[in-house]
């Protein structure tokens, strides 16, 4: 019977989402990747071509370029999927920092934070192993 109730509710719902869900507009996409494919077309004919030779060429009109690089996001403390750099050693430790080092281009402050939380994720599992270790043998002193 939950089977049942559970299995209609998840049907509705999905075809509630179908309905409520906006149409993907084709005609835009095809204009914008029109455009992406005039400027491929453009590089792959001029082989050396660089962003400044882009821009002085006709081949962007009507196109809005990001001014931003991975290194300046990194360096502005926006890490990949906006991490920040104390989670990130937290997290993965030794690695994370290494990472962190890395993607921010030997930032000594984003750097910091990563061992800060390199060294509190270790802290934690020293704590959380002595808490387990001591209930196991808490509960095996009492046992016996």
């Amino acid at each position: 019977m939950k089977k049942t109730i559970l299995f209609t509710l998840a049907f509705a719902l999905v075809s509630i989402y179908s309905f409520a869900a906006e149409p993907i507009e084709t005609q835009s996409i095809d204009q914008e990747l029109k455009k992406l494919d005039k400027i491929e077309n453009y590089v792959t004919a001029n082989a050396n071509t660089s962003l400044e030779d882009l821009k002085n060429s006709n081949v962007l009109d009507g196109i809005t370029l990001a001014e931003t690089s991975t290194i300046s996001a990194a360096a502005s403390g926006d890490l990949p999927a906006n991490i920040p750099p104390f989670l990130w050693g937290c997290v993965l430790g030794v690695i994370g920092i290494l990472l962190v080092y890395i993607l921010t281009d030997n930032d000594k402050a984003l750097t910091k934070k990563a061992v800060i939380g390199c060294l509190v994720g270790w802290g934690a599992g020293l704590i959380i192993y002595f808490v387990l270790v001591a209930g196991v043998f808490g509960a095996a002193a009492t046992a016996i």
